[in-house]
């Protein structure tokens, strides 16, 4: 008996309490939606941030690049450690090549583990590759775990002597032309 007594009294308390407590929001009760004072400042800030929009670069192809010279570095592969490997178009060409049907046609190169093992990267290391989108319209970078892609993955020479990169493992729309640098990590 005295617990019913003691939870009718505590209904009782609730919305005595809850006057007490100042509810003095003078808003009728059907207007509970209502938009919160804003100040002006804040009302032109807001005002001018909506009428705001990012800017959209025009989307142009990148310019061509000349053709490498023979003895300048092909690319720079740089290691955990610091050490970087950056091998000139005979020293990159005399890497072990190998060749890979994708899409019914046949690509010839070195793959990335070959790079890798080269350059004396682990084998458990994660591949940055930076280059340019397949799409020539921005500059791109992929990231992929060597032991997923590494020996599926091919850098081979362009017309103009830089390295592309193609691949059975990784989706063509993120495959790389004019390679220009590879990070272990």
């Amino acid at each position: 008996m005295l617990r019913l007594r003691l939870a009718a009294a505590l209904l009782l308390l609730v919305p005595a309490a809850a006057a007490a407590c100042g509810d003095d929001d003078d808003a009728p009760a059907g207007d509970a939606g209502a938009a919160p004072t804003v100040s002006e400042a804040d009302a032109r800030r807001t005002e001018v941030a909506q009428g705001l929009e990012q800017p959209v670069p025009p989307d142009r192809p990148l310019p061509t690049p000349t053709p490498l010279p023979d003895d300048l570095p092909v690319i720079q592969v740089v290691t955990p450690g610091g050490t970087a490997y950056t091998p000139n178009r005979d020293e990159f060409k005399a890497l072990p090549t190998t060749t890979l049907e994708i899409g019914g046609k046949e690509y010839t190169g070195v793959t990335l583990a070959a790079v890798a093992a080269k350059a004396g990267a682990p084998a458990d290391s994660t591949a940055t590759i930076q280059g340019t989108r397949i799409d020539n319209l921005r500059l791109g970078a992929i990231r992929y775990p060597l032991a997923e892609v590494g020996e599926t993955t091919l850098l081979v020479f362009n017309q103009a002597g830089y390295l592309d990169l193609v691949s059975s493992s990784i989706p063509q729309e993120q495959w790389l032309q004019t390679v220009t640098g590879i990070a272990f990590q």
